[in-house]
């Protein structure tokens, strides 16, 4: 109890000293109460046969003690292809689009041109602010059978035209490519900011010991970078039933559903498209039950490996 009072009375003195940081904090807290955890007692629609017009506290439960709608997706087709395909494409992610953005940044902090280096950061960050609506235009462009630059090229050579976005084996490199070109500038963002915390007198002091411009790299550069490798790492891993909504829905087709269709795309096809509300959301809960698992499970195994976890 007298712990409880001590804490008690400490957190009032914090209180009326950064008053100021609280009073910014109340719209952030506003947000994530109204369009995070307000909106969280949806979930029990995928345990309801549900009615809009009575709501989802007043539609009937499920069949199976309400279970009836997982069961239902478990058992098709259609949601094993997607669970596989969307852990193919989070593991190609992870392998290929991770640690573009770490290399590409040590390779940039290595040149000495200070115009070229901001030019070239310039030129790769701004895809991130293009939306993926305009990235798969302009990848239909490069990749499209009537008019397509590639094709364009192969008839030039006296080459037949191939249909590139409707072929399975095409699609994996067209989203990995897709998805490098657009997101690793921001990655880089992310990096660049944790080199320049780095103390200029390691490299100094390295240097003067005779290191050259890839042990810098290798002994200093990358092990200060490494609490947010571990960070983006872990938050990557838990993310990975999120294979990418936006870039998926606007790059596949239904002639590469076999390879492309993804647990967010089936999910927006049985819930939206076809109208079963219930079985949309019934996925969706058990993908945020699963990533839920795998964070928790990649942040133990990621502090038991490197000493540093994401929250602990």
């Amino acid at each position: 109890m007298k712990e409880k009072s001590v804490k008690f009375k400490s957190f009032k003195r914090r209180s009326r000293k950064y008053w100021q940081i609280y009073l910014l904090l109340i719209p952030v807290v506003l947000w994530f109460v109204i369009f995070c955890y307000y909106p969280m007692y949806g979930v029990l629609v995928a345990f309801k046969d549900y009615y809009p017009k009575l709501g989802i506290l007043g539609s009937p439960w499920a069949a199976n003690h309400g279970w009836e709608h997982f069961i239902w997706l478990f058992k098709t087709n259609d949601f094993m292809r997607a669970f596989r395909n969307t852990i193919i494409i989070s593991l190609l992610k992870l392998l290929i689009c991770f640690p573009f953005p770490i290399l590409l940044t040590l390779f940039l902090n290595e040149v000495g041109h200070v115009k070229l280096k901001k030019s070239v950061q310039t030129a790769i960050y701004l895809p991130y602010f293009i939306s993926w609506v305009v990235i798969s235009g302009i990848v239909y462009n490069i990749f499209a059978v009537n008019g397509g630059i590639i094709n364009n090229i192969r008839l030039m050579m006296g080459l037949d035209r191939v249909s590139y976005l409707t072929q399975s084996k095409n699609f994996y490199f067209i989203l990995i490519l897709s998805d490098i070109w657009k997101n690793a500038g921001w990655g880089t963002v992310i990096y660049t900011a944790g080199i320049s915390g780095i103390d200029p007198n390691y490299y100094e002091a390295a240097e003067i010991d005779g290191a050259g411009r890839f042990k810098k790299m290798w002994h200093i550069t990358l092990p200060c970078l490494m609490p947010i490798i571990v960070t983006m790492f872990t938050l990557s891993v838990g993310n990975i039933l999120n294979a990418g909504f936006d870039a998926v829905f606007n790059l596949y087709n239904a002639s590469v559903y076999n390879v492309a269709d993804i647990l967010d795309t089936y999910a927006y096809r049985i819930g939206i498209a076809k109208g079963y509300v219930e079985r949309g959301s019934a996925l969706g809960l058990f993908k945020a039950l699963i990533n839920f698992i795998l964070l928790l499970v990649s942040n133990k195994v990621v502090k038991l490996v490197t000493g540093q976890g994401l929250y602990d």
